[in-house]
């Protein structure tokens, strides 16, 4: 280590130790997404619901990447800091509450302290993908030992139904307190998404009358196609065909991989960019993925959702598992353009809507579109002690 980096270190150091001497404030809200992405995710739904229905009761603070601007569409009320700033030090120091929708690791310096209380999110309602200690053999010891850490520290999980509540009970190295509530999430697929749509359109320069075909397959390493040769054209004639209207093809791909692909369809526009995967599935009329548990999401939403999966065979054998046959879920699937085109010509959305009912009752679903009521009860009561 070099002499500059050694003295930054100490610096470093020496306001975590400072900081961690100033009091806990038990109305501070400190939450970030995922790596610190945009404002997106259930701590986006939750601090929302707070800002609307406790204005002035809380100091919530959104942390951001430094690397890019503050979001945009944080509400007013809420202070934005950047990661691994001195100010980002104080505040994950001293915040009475802690939101988190991933594991918290060294990187995020967040040493619990007495008087802190630390919300575990998580990332989906139900998963299709085995995780945590149901997938440790995959994950590798370095992720093991951290997400055990972190399930120390952790004094609430937030589930989205009766499956989820026993993987959390039984995989997560966690005995701690299981919020039934529905995810923060999931609320906004209740409402009517018609501003919605009308907003990630606009901001997307489609027109808004357009009907929308959301094609988000899961991260690929950068040796694999990730559109997966799909012919964009024949979906569209495919969808206009079977629903009518005008259709666009929108895609969100992983941002490694996505600066290296060019889309020649001029009714092909890329989402990827895009801070909140939420506000695209409210404004999509259609879902295209592999084994994203945004399906899930178009399940809750009863909005029509089909698996294209040409890798399915080789992808079970690399990946970590499945919770679920994947030709047992509500999804119709696909492994070639041909059968993809066929069957969105034929989707039955009277079937599908059946099916997803029955799967929603086999887990036990919470969502309800009140999931962020009843965390926002709990806080309060955190807070009140």
């Amino acid at each position: 280590m070099s002499f500059i980096s050694s003295v930054k270190k100490l610096r470093h150091n020496a306001h975590i130790a400072f900081y961690r001497m100033l009091p806990v404030k038990k109305n501070r809200i400190i939450a970030w997404n995922s790596v610190f992405k945009g404002f997106g995710d259930s701590p986006k739904y939750i601090i929302e619901y707070l800002c609307e229905n406790y204005p002035g009761k809380y100091d919530i603070v959104w942390v951001y990447d430094r690397a890019k601007s503050p979001p945009a569409d944080l509400p007013n009320a809420v202070r934005c800091v950047p990661y691994f700033s001195m100010q980002y030090l104080k505040e994950i120091s001293t915040s009475g509450i802690i939101i988190s929708n991933i594991r918290t690791g060294q990187t995020h310096y967040f040493n619990k302290r007495k008087g802190q209380y630390y919300i575990q999110t998580w990332h989906s309602s139900i998963r299709l993908k085995k995780i945590e200690g149901d997938a440790a053999e995959s994950l590798g010891e370095q992720y093991v030992e951290r997400a055990r850490q972190d399930s120390e520290k952790c004094d609430l999980i937030v589930s989205g139904c009766d499956f989820s509540t026993e993987i959390f009970s039984r995989a997560f190295w966690y005995d701690g307190q299981i919020l039934k509530s529905g995810t923060a999430r999931s609320d906004v697929l209740f409402k009517d998404n018609t501003d919605i749509k009308r907003q990630v359109l606009r901001s997307l320069g489609i027109d808004e009358n357009a009907r929308i075909a959301l094609y988000a397959p899961t991260f690929r390493d950068r040796s694999c196609d990730p559109l997966h040769n799909i012919d964009i054209e024949l979906v569209i004639s495919s969808l206009e065909k079977r629903f009518g209207g005008e259709w666009v093809f929108l895609y969100r791909l992983h941002p490694n991989v996505a600066r290296d692909i060019k889309v020649e369809c001029k009714r092909a526009v890329s989402a990827t960019e895009y801070p909140d995967m939420q506000m695209l599935v409210c404004a999509c009329d259609m879902m295209i993925t592999d084994y994203s548990s945004c399906m899930f999401d178009m399940c809750i939403r009863k909005k029509p959702c089909v698996l294209y999966a040409p890798d399915v065979d080789e992808y079970m054998k690399d990946e970590r598992g499945f919770y679920f046959d994947l030709y047992e879920l509500p999804f119709p699937v696909f492994k070639d353009n041909i059968t993809l085109i066929n069957g969105l010509e034929c989707f039955d959305e009277e079937k599908y809507v059946s099916l997803c009912d029955e799967f929603l009752d086999k887990v036990g679903s919470y969502e309800d579109g009140n999931a962020c009521k009843r965390i926002a009860e709990k806080i309060e009561s955190v807070v009140r002690k």
